[in-house]
C-alpha cells in the first residue's frame, strides 16, 4: 500500500470559536449529527449507517459496525454527544433503525447542507472530515493517552495518529509553562529533596533499602 504523501497533509482543524458560530446556523438534523463527529470524531459514513440497536443510553456508548477498517468499535458518548442521542430518540420511527433522519428518512448525504452552514457561518476552508483531526489534535490537549485516543478515532499506528494531531503555537506555550512548573517544583538542596510541594529528608527517601540520595 501507498504511504501518504507529507506534502498532501492537511492539517485543518475547526477552532471552538470556529464550532459556536457552526451550530448557531446548523439546522437541528445536522447539529446533531455533527456534534457527534466533532465531539468523538466518527467517519460521516460511519454516523450515516448507524442504527438505533448499537446506541447503549444507559451505559453511555454507541457502536460503529460498518467501519474503514472493517473492526467493530465502541465509542464513549460526552455530555453534549449524550444530548444528541436524547433528541434524536425522541424523533425515533419505527419503519427505519437508523439513527440520523432528515424529513422522517435516513440522511445519505450531508455535504452540501455543511457547506451551505459553512457560509452562513463565514467559516474557510474547512470539510467534515476535518473534525476527525479536531478531536484527534483535542484528545491530546485534553490530556488522554495515545493509546486511549487512538481506540476512540480509529487510528492504527502512531504515524497516523501524530498526522492527525494538529500542534499551533498556543500549544508550545502550554508545554513551556508546564517544564517550567516541573523545574520549579523539582528542587534538589543538600540533604533535602523537593517532591511536589513537600520536602523531605533523602535518609526519608530510600530505594531498595539503599538511599536516593547521597548526603555529603
Amino acid at each position: 500500500m501507498p504511504k501518504p504523501n507529507p506534502n498532501n497533509e492537511r492539517d485543518r482543524i475547526a477552532t471552538a470559536e470556529e464550532w459556536e458560530r457552526l451550530k448557531a446556523v446548523l439546522a437541528p438534523h445536522l447539529r446533531r449529527l455533527l456534534t457527534v463527529a466533532y465531539d468523538v470524531g466518527p467517519r460521516k459514513g460511519e454516523l450515516l449507517n448507524m442504527e438505533w440497536s448499537d446506541v447503549d443510553m444507559c451505559r453511555k456508548v454507541f457502536t460503529l459496525r460498518r467501519t474503514k477498517n472493517g473492526e467493530v468499535r465502541v465509542v464513549p458518548m460526552t455530555p453534549a454527544v449524550y444530548q444528541a442521542f436524547s433528541e434524536l430518540r425522541q424523533e425515533r420511527r419505527l419503519d427505519t433503525n437508523r439513527v440520523f433522519l432528515y424529513k422522517e428518512k435516513p440522511i445519505h448525504r450531508v455535504g452540501t447542507a455543511f457547506k451551505a452552514a459553512c457560509r452562513r457561518a463565514r467559516i474557510a476552508n474547512l470539510r467534515i472530515h476535518d473534525f476527525r483531526h479536531t478531536d484527534s489534535t483535542n484528545l491530546t490537549r485534553a490530556g488522554a493517552d495515545t493509546a486511549t485516543a487512538m481506540k476512540i478515532v480509529d487510528h492504527k499506528s502512531d504515524c497516523m495518529h501524530r498526522r492527525y494531531n494538529t500542534i499551533e503555537p498556543e500549544d508550545l506555550h502550554k508545554a513551556a509553562a508546564k517544564l517550567h512548573v516541573f523545574g520549579t517544583n523539582t528542587v534538589i538542596t543538600p540533604g533535602h529533596v523537593a517532591v511536589g510541594a513537600e520536602i523531605v529528608s533523602a535518609r526519608q527517601i530510600e530505594v531498595s533499602g539503599r538511599s536516593s540520595v547521597v548526603e555529603s
